[in-house]
């Protein structure tokens, strides 16, 4: 009895009519929701003008220190630090082959920079490092 009816509905189109009927039933209530989210009432105005407000003072609270020249000076100070200690210790690897008494020298000089690098590492990463260990910690 059920295959009869099964072989009915897809002749006579009864469960596609249905599925016409509540596409555009769901349709017609989404064109509704839409057109009543273009009109803002004033409540609904003032709600979202403080959301954006709030978030705007976030946003300035969170980048409030990031400008002053004390934060550029140890940005500037931290890329030079990092920058050369960097520079020569690549430098030093790619001319060993070339001539071992200059890279030595080079690693050298490294090395006297190794102190002020380690030095900025913890500053800048040690933070976010311990904030990851102490949050899992938590179990965040």
């Amino acid at each position: 009895m059920g295959l009869f009816t099964g072989v009915k509905a897809i002749f006579t189109g009864a469960k596609t009519a249905d599925g016409a009927i509540e596409i555009a039933k769901k349709g017609t209530d989404g064109l509704i929701k839409g057109l009543d989210k273009l009109f803002y009432t004033a409540e609904e105005k003032s709600e979202a003008s403080l959301k954006v407000t709030q978030a705007a003072i976030e946003m300035v609270k969170t980048n409030h220190g990031e400008h002053t020249i004390k934060s550029v000076t140890r940005r500037w100070l931290a890329w030079l630090i990092m920058g050369n200690f960097c520079f020569l210790v690549t430098l030093g690897a790619l001319i060993y082959k070339i001539d071992s008494e200059w890279a030595k020298h080079i690693l050298e000089c490294a090395g006297l920079l190794s102190g002020m690098a380690l030095a900025v590492s913890i500053c800048y990463f040690g933070y976010y490092g311990l904030n990851a260990v102490i949050g899992k910690a938590k179990g965040r």
